[in-house]
């Protein structure tokens, strides 16, 4: 009797824990356009190596947060989905995020993509242009089709009001502070703010590699950054900035330490 009962808590055990990585496993149903910087990693994660293959991926709900988990070849992979949608939210700021693809079948479901079968499946083979077609295709990368645009009647005696658009390009030196190193970290970004967009270039100290990344400005003063190195390291966070240029951020790396930055004002 006593083994009878210690093997059905046993199986209790087994089902809570298969019910609560379930529960964690929270899929997108909404809207969602991806950044350019979301939708490379993307690629990145989709074409995988040869000794490891997709698994999941996560996205932020505001298209700039992202963190993928790859299955070694050969192997089998469970569960995860609550790791891996806290960890993608804590990257993002706490920007709350959901799977966005198990293994190389999107399953995220915002109106266009059925998230099963054929039409929700991406090819390793794929080149970039083709994989960024089928994300445009399913709603989900450069696509404004689903939205109308209603532009108000304008009466005879009524004046246009004229907005001056702000536009200016350029490079800016950007001096960062990384915990683990010692000394500053210096380089470039480059800018659009034509398009409140831009991307981060960086060299490590130590031959470390280097880190690639992009920030989206917001009205406000606000906005937010991401960065991915090709020494696996990676940290995200927010920024505040100045029209005249100045830019300071802060944010966290995927082992939590602290990133902080400064870019110069323009001359």
């Amino acid at each position: 009797m006593k083994k009878c009962l210690k093997s059905l808590g046993q199986a209790f055990i087994i089902i809570f824990f298969i019910g609560s990585v379930q529960a964690g496993s929270k899929w997108g149903k909404q809207e969602l356009q991806l950044s350019d910087f979301v939708v490379d990693k993307f690629i990145e994660y989709v074409k995988g190596s040869t000794s490891k293959s997709p698994y999941l991926f996560a996205v932020s709900i505001d298209g700039w947060g992202y963190n993928y988990y790859y299955c070694p070849q050969g192997s089998g992979c469970e569960g995860g989905g609550g790791q891996i949608l806290e960890e993608c939210s804590r990257y993002s700021k706490d920007v709350e995020c959901f799977l966005f693809a198990r293994k190389r079948t999107i399953k995220w479901k915002n109106g266009i993509n059925p998230g099963k079968g054929k039409a929700s499946k991406i090819k390793s083979k794929w080149s970039d242009t083709e994989i960024k077609a089928k994300l445009t295709e399913l709603g989900f990368y450069n696509n404004n089709s689903s939205k109308t645009i209603t532009t108000p009647k304008i009466e005879k005696n009524e004046t246009k009001k004229v907005v001056k658009k702000y536009s200016e390009s350029g490079e800016s030196s950007i001096a960062l502070s990384w915990d683990g190193y010692e000394d500053l970290i210096a380089g470039t970004i480059e800018f659009d703010e034509a398009d409140y967009k831009g991307t981060i270039n960086l060299p490590l100290p130590n031959n470390d590699g280097t880190c690639d990344g992009s920030y989206s400005l917001q009205l406000g003063g606000k906005g937010t950054w991401q960065i991915a190195c090709t020494n696996d390291m990676g940290a995200a966070g927010t920024l505040k900035w100045a029209e005249n240029g100045g830019v300071t951020g802060k944010g966290r790396d995927h082992d939590d330490k602290k990133v902080k930055f400064t870019i110069s004002k323009k001359s």
